[in-house]
């Protein structure tokens, strides 16, 4: 998914709770709309007080006047469960201005380095809504000629990079470049030309134990744009090697490593190689929708249907979904040429079916499930 200008801000999976018609596009509730995920700003010991350190911004535009405010820490109260028990709270430290959204240092915090954390909510006359914000205490600024220094672990996999920290699980590593280099297999035999702008655009998964782990990585989000690179982060935790193998068994959580590798496929690579199916894309997207065959998780930002419907599809055509239905149809690989003929064309073109991923992933025994 996209994520925020902010250097700062993590994956941008972001939560739109505007309601509005489809293809009339009347706003009927304009509550603000901020990320669901967090903000990230440094503060050292040269920073001081009464200094701004960062900007909160809204992620949709909205012309109603929004008034914002710093709540204090509740372990399991957002929705991610970024924030839990133990951890140091922002508000002791910065503030919030009820206009403009700039976060002020008002203390220099008392442990240094250390994380500090708060919500940022943001208010309208139609609602609210609240994000995570994260205060990064360090006694210097990191330095540009240190920002991959955290990623000790390296892989290539079908011209996509991934960066990943010493604690990550090698054999998950080797999962997820062996995924990219999959996906790119049919692009391999014939022209390359997505594999070409993928490695052109310089991008890249980089890869964390966990969350906390993805806070003291400041030092390359801040020179991200610097160095080059078009990145997207995952956690080690949302590897899971056996799930699309299995078809996607319920008592396995759902593996986000595909759908994020297929996005930087996308944005990266397909988009560029092939505007025109990009263009049929989001045509057939908009049809899904309005069919009701693919329902975006509320509040998704249009901008990112097609990003959405392309991954969907491709669980689809890899046998994920296939104990769901649409109209009393399985969603197997089998039916999506009767469910949806234009997605079914669009993947057949860009990506290889499912039994030559397998085979290429080595699965040929779950080929029978």
């Amino acid at each position: 998914m996209l994520t925020k200008k902010n250097i700062f801000h993590s994956k941008s999976a972001f939560i739109m709770f505007s309601l509005f018609i489809l293809g009339s596009g009347i706003i009927q509730a304009q509550k603000p709309i901020v990320t669901d995920e967090f903000d990230r700003f440094l503060v050292t010991k040269e920073t001081k007080v009464g200094e701004v350190i960062g900007q909160i911004e809204l992620v949709e535009p909205n012309s109603k006047p929004t008034v914002w405010s710093l709540i204090k820490p509740v372990p399991g109260g957002d929705r991610r469960n970024y924030l839990k028990e133990g951890q140091l709270d922002a508000t002791e430290i910065v503030e919030i201005d009820a206009n403009t959204a700039e976060i002020r240092l008002k203390k220099q915090p008392l442990k240094n380095p250390a994380h500090y954390y708060a919500e940022v909510r943001a208010t309208n006359e139609d609602g609210f809504m609240e994000q995570v914000l994260i205060i990064i205490a360090k006694k210097e600024k990191p330095k540009l000629e240190n920002a991959l220094d955290i990623f000790t672990q390296r892989r290539e996999g079908g011209g996509l990079m991934f960066y990943a920290t010493e604690t990550v699980d090698k054999e998950k590593i080797d999962y997820a470049a062996n995924v990219a280099n999959a996906l790119l297999l049919k692009d391999r035999k014939g022209s390359g030309k997505i594999t070409e702008y993928v490695k052109k655009s310089k991008s890249a998964m980089v890869l964390f134990k966990t969350f906390e782990e993805r806070n003291t990585a400041i030092g390359f989000y801040m020179y991200r744009r610097e160095l080059g690179f078009r990145a997207q982060d995952l956690e080690d935790e949302e590897i899971i090697p056996d799930y699309l193998r299995l078809g996607g068994p319920k008592n396995l959580r759902r593996d986000a490593s595909v759908e994020e590798i297929t996005h930087k496929i996308h944005r990266g690579g397909i988009m560029q190689a092939y505007p025109e199916i990009q263009k049929r894309i989001e045509a057939a997207t908009k049809v899904a929708v309005e069919r009701g065959f693919y329902r975006p998780q509320d509040g998704l930002p249009l901008d990112s249907y097609a990003d959405e419907y392309l991954a969907f599809g491709l669980d689809v055509y890899y046998g994920v979904h296939s104990r769901r239905s649409f109209k009393g149809k399985a969603l197997t690989p089998e039916n999506l040429p009767e469910l949806d003929p234009e997605l079914h064309d669009i993947l057949h073109f860009l990506f290889p079916n499912r039994e030559e991923f397998f085979k290429e992933m080595g699965w040929e025994k779950d080929l029978k499930n």
